[in-house]
C-alpha cells in the first residue's frame, strides 16, 4: 500500500467525541497516521426522555461531518470508513438520523453492534501489545466494552450500556459529584459488574482503551514526575487508581481543569470513569492496570490489514514488526543492521559464561537494540549516539513495555560510560541496581562489534575466545582485507577491557 496515495480515514462517532483519523499502511513503516481531528459533541447528552437523538444533536453530528468531509476533499481523501457507536446505536430513530446524513452529505455512516466495536478494541490490542492473556475494558462515553482473551484468543465479550458519560449523566445532578452520589455509581456498577462470572478473580491484566483512561494514565505520569515519554502500555497498580480517586475527591470541577494530564474538556466525567475502573479492577483481581493507545480505530483498520497482508501481522512478531517499522521510518533494511551479529552473540555467551556480563532476561532485547544501534546516525551522524536514545525514549513501540524501550535505548546508544551515565540519570526510577552495569556492559559489547563493521560488509566469519590471567585473546577468522576492522578493533577494545578487568588482544 503506497503511503502517500492509499491513505484511508476512520470518522469514529462516539458518544462523547468525533474524530476523523487519517491513515496509511505500508510493510516497511508500518500503519502511519497522518491527521487526527477532534471534536467534543457528547450526543449522548441529546438523547431525550423518548430515546431519540434530539434535533440539536442531529445538526451537532451534521455540522460536524460536514467539516470533516470539507477537510477530506481538501486534503484528497476517498477511502472513509464512519463507524457510529453508542450514542447513535441506543438512538430509536437512528434509520431517520443514517437516511438524514446520506442525503446531506452523501455519507454513510455504518452502526457498530456492540460484539463489533468490543471486537475491533480486541483485536487493537493483540497486535500492539505482548501481553497474551488479559482483559480489555473500552470505556467511551455511552457505552463499556469488555473482553476476555486468553493467548491472544478472544473468549468472551460484553457490552454494558453505559459509559462515562451517561454514568454522569445518571448520577451527577451538579457540577461535582457528591459523596453519595460516588456510593450510588458504585452500587450500580458493582451490581452491573455481578453478572459477568467469567470476569470474577480471573487475575489477569487489564488493558484498558478510549479517552478516559488515557487522561488517568497522563496523570499517573504526571504525578509520578513519569520521565519516559509515550504513553502506549503504560502501566498502573490499583494503589494508583486508589491515589488518584482520593485526590480527584478533593478538587471541584475548577480545580480538575487545571490538573495536569487531565484534558479539560473530560473533567467533568472522570470521576465515573475511574470509579468504574477501579471496581473493575477489584472484580478482575488485576495486577495492572494497561493503557492501550490502539483501540476502536485501529481495529477497524487492521481488520482489513490482516485479511489483506496475513504475513506481516503474525501475533507472536509485535515486537519484531514494531522494530522494523521503526527502521522503515529511515529506509533502513533490517537484514543490513545484522551483520557480525553472530560474532556479538559469540562474544555476549562466552562473556556470561565466564561471568563477566550479567545476561539479559529477555534475549530478544539484544536483537532489538543490536538491529537499532544507532539509529539516530540517519539524522546526524555525528550526534548518532543522542539522537539514537531521543528517539528511542520518544517512540511508541509496539509490544515492548516501557521498561523494555529505555533498556534498549540505553544499548542501542551506548558510546561511553560516562554518556551512558547522563543517559541514565534521568530515569534512575526506572532502572534499577545491577541493572545499571549490566547494560553498561552489554552497550559496551555491542559498541566494540558494530564498530568494528566498518563497511557494513565485514569478512570477519568467525570468533573464537581463550583467557588467561593475564589476558582475554579474541581470534577472528577472516576471509579477504581486514585492515579496517582491524585498525577499529585496537581503537574500541578499551570498551572490552573495561568489562573484564583484563588486557585484550585481538589477533585476525
Amino acid at each position: 500500500m503506497n503511503t502517500m496515495t492509499n491513505r484511508k480515514a476512520i470518522i469514529d462517532i462516539g458518544s462523547n467525541s468525533i474524530r476523523l483519523v487519517v491513515y496509511s499502511y505500508n510493510s516497511l513503516q508500518g500503519l502511519v497516521e497522518h491527521h487526527n481531528f477532534k471534536t467534543v459533541a457528547r450526543l449522548s447528552m441529546y438523547i431525550d426522555s423518548t430515546g431519540n437523538l434530539n434535533d440539536d444533536g442531529i445538526q451537532l453530528l451534521f455540522e460536524t461531518l460536514k467539516k470533516f468531509k470539507e477537510i477530506l476533499e481538501d486534503i484528497q481523501v476517498k477511502h472513509v470508513f464512519a463507524a457510529a457507536t453508542a450514542a447513535i446505536r441506543q438512538a430509536k430513530n437512528k434509520e431517520e438520523i443514517l437516511a438524514y446524513i446520506k442525503s446531506k452529505l452523501g455519507l454513510s455512516l455504518n452502526i457498530l453492534s456492540t460484539d463489533e466495536e468490543a471486537y475491533f478494541g480486541y483485536l487493537a490490542v493483540i497486535h500492539s501489545t505482548k501481553i497474551e492473556t488479559a482483559v480489555t475494558i473500552d470505556m467511551g462515553g455511552g457505552s463499556t466494552e469488555i473482553t476476555l482473551f486468553v493467548n491472544k484468543e478472544l473468549i468472551h465479550m460484553h457490552s454494558f450500556p453505559f459509559g462515562a458519560v451517561s454514568l454522569t449523566r445518571k448520577f451527577m445532578k451538579n457540577a461535582e459529584m457528591t459523596q453519595e452520589e460516588i456510593i450510588q455509581l458504585r452500587e450500580y456498577v458493582n451490581e452491573q459488574l455481578l453478572s459477568l462470572t467469567w470476569l470474577h478473580n480471573v487475575q489477569v491484566p487489564i488493558i484498558a482503551i478510549g479517552g478516559s483512561a488515557r487522561n488517568i494514565a497522563q496523570v499517573d505520569q504526571q504525578r509520578k514526575n513519569y520521565s519516559l515519554n509515550g504513553i502506549h502500555q503504560y502501566e498502573l497498580l490499583s494503589t494508583d487508581l486508589q491515589e488518584i480517586s482520593s485526590q480527584f475527591a478533593q478538587c471541584s470541577l475548577v480545580e480538575l481543569k487545571k490538573i495536569d494530564g487531565l484534558s479539560s474538556d473530560r473533567a467533568d466525567i472522570i470521576v465515573p470513569a475511574l470509579e468504574t475502573f477501579r471496581l473493575f479492577m477489584e472484580k478482575v483481581n488485576a495486577p495492572s492496570f494497561i493503557y492501550s493507545k490502539r483501540g476502536l480505530r485501529e481495529g477497524i483498520i487492521l481488520s482489513q490489514l490482516v485479511e489483506k497482508f496475513p504475513l506481516e501481522f503474525n501475533l507472536n512478531e509485535v515486537g519484531q514488526n514494531a522494530v522494523r517499522h521503526v527502521l522503515g521510518k529511515f529506509n533502513v533494511i533490517e537484514e543490513d543492521t545484522l551483520h557480525l551479529y553472530a560474532i556479538f552473540t559469540s562474544i555476549y555467551d562466552q562473556f556470561v559464561e565466564w561471568n563477566y556480563i550479567e545476561p539479559l532476561e529477555n534475549k530478544q532485547l539484544l536483537r532489538f537494540a543490536y538491529i537499532l544501534f544507532y539509529i539516530g546516525e540517519h539524522i546526524d551522524q555525528d550526534a548518532a549516539s543522542q539522537h539514537t536514545f531521543y528517539l528511542l525514549t520518544n517512540f511508541n513501540i509496539d509490544g515492548l513495555s516501557h521498561e523494555e524501550r529505555l533498556k534498549i535505548a540505553l544499548l542501542a546508544s551506548y558510546k561511553n560510560r560516562d554518556t551512558f551515565k547522563q543517559y541514565v540519570s534521568a530515569y534512575e526510577k526506572l532502572i534499577h541496581g545491577n541493572e545499571y552495569k549490566k547494560l553498561r556492559d552489554i552497550g559496551a559489547l555491542i559498541r566494540f562489534t558494530k564498530g568494528i563493521d566498518v563497511l557494513g560488509r565485514s569478512n570477519i566469519k568467525d570468533v573464537m575466545l581463550t583467557k588467561s590471567t593475564e589476558k582475554i585473546v579474541l581470534t577472528f577468522s577472516v576471509s579477504g582485507n581486514c585492515l579496517l576492522e582491524k585498525y577499529q578493533a585496537e581503537k574500541l577494545k578499551k570498551h572490552i577491557e573495561k568489562i573484564v578487568n583484563n588486557q585484550l588482544e585481538l589477533i585476525f
